[in-house]
């Protein structure tokens, strides 16, 4: 230390340089935990908007029963009421399988970019002091976590995309329902 005590104080801030750069490599590899975490619950909420369209399936099922049940229609009204039902039946079986199978396609493995040792090993990060290596970690993670942002960001848009079609769908099954309790008041 020298009479000004310029040494103490250039220590102090390598000192809170590295304390900063510290906790801000430790936070990155929580969001970096963080990612995983989400990736893993978007896929836990498809499964579970699958299962709901399994007792929608049963719902729609009793839909198509109805169909069986029609007999010839006495006038316009019944003729026009009765199609409107079959083409409805139609329209909600269609929906449902374009739901199932948004569903199911997002279900397929996505690609969470990682943090391998290849990649660290690459940068030659036991050859550099403690700080530039983890100045270098840092950059490295915040790579990889802004590219994983925008795909999780894409899965939980489509996510939501996913339960309006679901939406829509159930809507379009009550209001077949609706047209067979009315088909069956006609007669």
């Amino acid at each position: 230390m020298d009479k000004n005590g310029l040494t103490e104080k250039n220590d102090f801030r390598q000192d809170a340089g590295s304390t900063g750069s510290q906790l801000e490599l430790t936070s990155l590899m929580a969001e970096y935990e963080n990612q995983f975490d989400r990736s893993n619950k978007i896929d836990n909420k498809v499964y579970i908007a699958i299962t709901f369209c399994g007792f929608l399936f049963v719902f729609i099922i009793g839909l198509f029963s109805g169909i069986s049940q029609l007999k010839m229609p006495e006038n316009g009204i019944q003729m026009f009421v009765s199609g409107l039902y079959i083409l409805s039946c139609i329209a909600v079986m269609g929906a449902y399988v374009y739901v199932l199978v948004f569903f199911m396609r997002l279900l397929q493995p996505e690609q969470i970019a990682r943090m391998d040792p290849e990649i660290m090993q690459r940068e030659h990060l036991e050859r550099m002091g403690e700080e530039q290596a983890r100045l270098r970690l840092i950059a490295l993670y915040r790579e990889t976590i802004n590219g994983n942002l925008a795909r999780l960001h894409h899965r939980c848009d489509e996510f939501v995309r996913g339960l309006r079609f679901i939406l829509w769908t159930v809507i379009l099954a009550f209001l077949c329902y609706a047209i067979q309790i009315l088909l069956q008041v006609m007669r």
